[in-house]
């Protein structure tokens, strides 16, 4: 049914980009989105299915305002895991120049923002749902001359479903044996934007995030908490971002349960982490100083995360992402060779614990062809 559902979307959605009705002023908002494909290779799997080309999926948005409100929402049809799930809707209250609230399924207020990272494959920090990540909450921020103050609660995270697998962001899970969902949440996030020197911009900030996580076998809470301090120096053609981050949930587990451990999902894959650790991220991003045709935005990075488990039962897992992106008119292209060692997506069982069947290190080359609209 979903194979069906996603080639009308496509149509649908190629038909809406080209149809001529309607003028783009008189539309009651903005509809925009993407259509993608992937390549893929990853080296630890049998030849059979090493190697792939698909459809990966389909992106709709929509976005506008009124009064002294706007709105915006993102849902998405991935083919490849067979799943839909909505990425973000909220609403936002434009108080003045300086104050907005917004309110719904938004953005987390939690280390370099919007993104720790530059390529299609994200930073490790995404993996342990610390970076793009999106809870139902309210987030007031505060921004004049060259600070930003970002204060949240969370209510739950988006589907208030620790056993809903088929989501964007990751979060932690109900997988049956390791029983924890997300049941409240702060966040205070202050940046400071410097210009030290002409034409360059240093953003230097600190997170703090604090959390219930509630035990469906024990019916307690326990509570996590996690910090960060972050950097992102820009002086054209070059971007340096560098990120420490600190996190330990303290689990309300049934007597007998391993407690170095938690379960996370996203993308209908549950998998285990370590319940402590630190993260070490670091990142070089090239822009090329190029003018050819239509094509724009030649981007090349290196972008590096060491993920440090502070369990007894831990290993430390790795992820390095060398590639590049640009855009040709509407086509978007990201070209990622990711390297990784016991680290989750990249070949491994988990992220920080010592699984011993996993191989050594891995390779998987990925990239995303996507027309955005």
């Amino acid at each position: 049914m979903l194979k069906h559902t996603s080639l009308y979307f496509s149509l649908s959605a190629i038909t809406l980009s080209a149809w001529p009705v309607m003028a783009a002023d008189d539309m009651p908002f903005n509809l925009g989105g993407h259509i993608r494909v992937n390549y893929g290779h990853r080296d630890w799997q049998a030849p059979a299915i090493r190697d792939g080309f698909e459809f990966e999926s389909l992106k709709l948005t929509i976005d506008g305002e009124f009064d002294d409100f706007s709105y915006k929402a993102d849902y998405r049809w991935y083919e490849n895991t067979d799943f839909n799930t909505v990425r973000y809707a909220d609403l936002t209250y434009h108080y003045d120049e300086y104050l907005d609230v917004t309110a719904g399924i938004t953005k987390v207020p939690f280390g370099l923002q919007p993104f720790a990272s530059n390529s299609f494959w994200f930073s490790g920090n995404y993996y342990l749902g610390f970076e793009d990540d999106y809870d139902a909450g309210v987030v007031a921020k505060y921004e004049r001359r060259n600070w930003t103050v970002q204060a949240a609660y969370f209510l739950n995270d988006e589907y208030n479903d620790a056993a809903k697998f088929g989501r964007y962001s990751f979060d932690v899970a109900d997988d049956a044996e390791y029983r924890n969902q997300e049941d409240g949440q702060y966040n205070l996030r202050v940046n400071y934007a410097a210009h030290i020197i002409p034409r360059t911009t240093t953003d230097v900030g600190v997170s703090f995030q604090q959390g219930d996580i509630f035990n469906f076998d024990t019916q307690d809470e326990g509570d996590m908490t996690a910090y960060a301090v972050h950097l992102r120096h820009s002086q054209d053609p070059i971007k340096i971002e560098l990120q420490y981050l600190d996190y330990d949930y303290d689990l309300a587990a049934p007597e007998g349960q391993l407690t170095d451990r938690l379960a996370m999902s996203s993308f209908e894959a549950p998998f285990l982490m370590a319940s402590a650790g630190k993260s070490y991220m670091a990142n070089l991003v090239y822009t090329l100083p190029v003018s050819f045709r239509s094509v724009s935005d030649i981007k090349c990075y290196s972008e590096y995360t060491l993920i440090e488990p502070d369990v007894e039962n831990g290993r430390d897992s790795t992820q390095w992402v060398n590639g590049c992106s640009f855009g040709w008119s509407k086509l978007f292209v990201y070209v990622d060779s990711i390297q990784g060692k016991n680290m989750w997506f990249s070949g491994g069982s988990g992220i920080g614990l010592d699984f011993a069947d996993d191989p050594q290190s891995t390779h998987r080359l990925n990239i995303s062809m996507g027309i955005y609209f």
